[in-house]
């Protein structure tokens, strides 16, 4: 059995050491066009977010399966591996398993609290030497209202930290029949705009989700709130993000997924980071959402065990 993975600084030691010992691993780091001329040629790819698998590598009937240890998957394209049967592996609906896996959710409250506090500009005035704790005054989260939009698990999670930290928690989401303790439920996407001081999204996208906040619903947020992202890219339309981001109807935004992150990864610019280079209200991070030790580890693990499994290999 072959397995290729062309992005191994994305994967734990611990699981490539664990796909070697079940299976021939060619693990390297490899450009988008290198891969497409190796993948056909094995028969399992193991990929995150930097890789696309589309529809010419599954053509030719020799790639069986796609292993991809991520919730997300818009960089596989899903109809093609059901038309040529190739199997995808991945954590999406493993509810379970995901209880365990709180990287993400840590990461939305660094960066709300990173940007209400002014961290990274402070930290780079530190090191050209400055130290003066005026210009960095930032804000408290305590007494501010949250407004979590998508309250499943990691919107959960973030809506009881909020709470711990002394905020009033909203959430807008009509298919989570359970909230956490003390957290109120609005009944429109416009009534959390229009009441949050700081908005997360937590959903997934889908083509209802796709660009579920745009103009017309930045004109809904109240006036220097901010927006945190740490779902997808395409949930936000970018052009209206940098527009309120401009005009200070946000005074701030934090974000770990972008539209279109292969902008970055193949030609190393994008329209945010532009923004970035000039502003200091826009916070980005390159998609480390769930980039821990411990959640990369666990995730790598249990798609491999998974797969493995299914191959008749006991591990």
């Amino acid at each position: 059995m072959r397995i290729l993975c062309p992005e191994p600084t994305s994967f734990s030691s611990a699981g490539l050491d664990f796909a070697r010992r079940h299976a021939t691993v060619t693990a390297g780091e490899m450009g988008q066009a290198e891969f497409e001329c190796e993948a056909p040629g094995y028969d399992a790819v193991l990929v995150r977010f930097n890789t696309r698998v589309g529809e010419q590598l599954m053509r030719g009937g020799h790639l069986k399966a796609v292993l991809s240890p991520t919730t997300g998957l818009d960089h596989i394209d899903l109809e093609a591996a059901l038309r040529h049967k190739v199997r995808v592996y991945h954590l999406r609906g493993q509810k379970s398993f995901l209880k365990q896996v709180s990287a993400t959710a840590e990461l939305t409250v660094t960066l709300m609290l990173a940007v209400l506090r002014n961290l990274p500009q402070a930290f780079e005035a530190v090191k050209q030497g400055q130290w003066e704790p005026g210009p960095f005054r930032g804000r408290e989260v305590a007494g501010k209202t949250l407004g979590i939009v998508g309250c499943g698990r990691l919107g959960s999670k973030v809506a009881r930290v909020g709470r711990a930290l002394g905020m009033r928690v909203v959430t807008f989401d009509p298919y989570v029949q359970r909230l956490p303790a003390g957290v109120e439920r609005t009944l429109s996407l416009q009534s959390l705009l229009e009441r949050s001081d700081v908005v997360s999204l937590h959903v997934p996208l889908m083509p209802e989700t796709r660009y579920m906040i745009g103009g017309r619903e930045f004109d809904q947020f109240k006036v220097g709130a901010v927006l945190i992202n740490t779902s997808r890219g395409t949930i936000v339309d970018g052009d209206a993000l940098l527009d309120a981001l401009r005009t200070k109807k946000l005074s701030a935004a934090a974000v770990d997924v972008l539209e279109d992150e292969g902008q970055i990864v193949h030609h190393r610019r994008h329209s945010f980071i532009d923004y970035a280079r000039e502003n200091a209200n826009l916070l980005i991070t390159p998609h480390i959402g769930g980039a821990t030790v411990e959640s990369v580890e666990k995730t790598d693990l249990f798609i491999l065990s998974r797969y493995f499994k299914d191959q008749g290999i006991k591990t």
